[in-house]
């Protein structure tokens, strides 16, 4: 129980410390804006070379992709915010678990992102003109679900890594571009060169999209239960990941005692 009570407590107090520097205007401001305004860039770009049958593909693409934002940036920004506000000796002080700790602040996240993910959806529809008619509804509730919750777990392992560094913002950033490269979200993943395909299926976000593609195309639970378990497996082994990096930046933070800046 005591494990839990961290898990949720963590989860709860970290949302609402992003409040700290985000205030509710701000955020309702990203939740509309950056969605809206990421997913007709890549619409209009993809319009002029190569026409009006791309507008689906790419917007849909971009709808998912928004997660990222919440469960990547949000999560790596943890890291951030811990090393300047001067929190950071706090949370490798605490007597508490590490397991749930380390977890739970990502977590709130996942919702968070589902909600950008609505939102998104929402612009798909009713701006560039997706149909959702065929959608089976369960299958991308839990296809946006898994997605959000392997991406916060990659986010996971994004932070942890750069717990090490000192401005860990910054790999985040990097990340990100680096998903709407590899990850089939405006173009499909055959298009890139072939010694480079491999590498999209490192992102649990490739699958998301994928099984998102489907879902809306009215493939039902079954139909991409291979995707999804495979998601699964990247996002899981991402947290350990993650973990493994967490711990390992706090021993050396203990043994060299330069907590803020390794």
């Amino acid at each position: 129980m005591s494990r839990l009570r961290i898990f949720f407590s963590s989860a709860v107090f970290s949302f609402k410390a992003q409040f700290s520097w985000l205030n509710p205007s701000m955020w309702l401001t990203m939740k509309f804006v950056l969605s809206l305004s990421q997913m007709a860039f890549f619409v209009f770009v993809g319009l002029f070379i190569r026409g009006p049958d791309v507008i689906s593909f790419i917007a849909i693409g971009n709808a998912l992709q928004v997660v990222s934002w919440n469960t990547v940036f949000s999560v790596v920004a943890i890291a951030a915010h811990d090393k300047w506000d001067g929190t950071l000796p706090l949370v490798l002080a605490t007597p508490a678990s590490r397991l749930p700790l380390f977890i739970g602040r990502a977590m709130i996240h996942v919702l968070d992102g589902m909600l950008s993910v609505a939102i998104s959806f929402a612009f798909a529809a009713f701006l560039f003109g997706v149909n959702f008619g065929q959608a089976n509804v369960l299958t991308l509730v839990v296809t946006v679900l898994v997605t959000a919750f392997t991406m916060a777990g990659y986010g996971l392992m994004i932070g942890g890594l750069a717990f090490y560094f000192r401005e860990p913002v910054i790999f985040a950033n990097i990340f990100l571009f680096i998903l709407l490269v590899f990850c089939g979200v405006n173009f499909p993943v055959k298009d890139l060169p072939q010694p480079l395909q491999p590498i999209s299926y490192v992102f649990p976000l490739t699958y998301g999209v994928e099984a998102t593609r489907s879902a809306i195309s009215g493939a039902s639970l079954f139909d991409i239960s291979t995707l999804l378990g495979q998601q699964l497996l990247v996002g899981l082994l991402s947290i350990m990941l993650g973990y493994f990096f967490f711990r390992t930046f706090e021993h050396l933070a203990r043994k060299t005692g330069r907590i803020e800046a390794v």
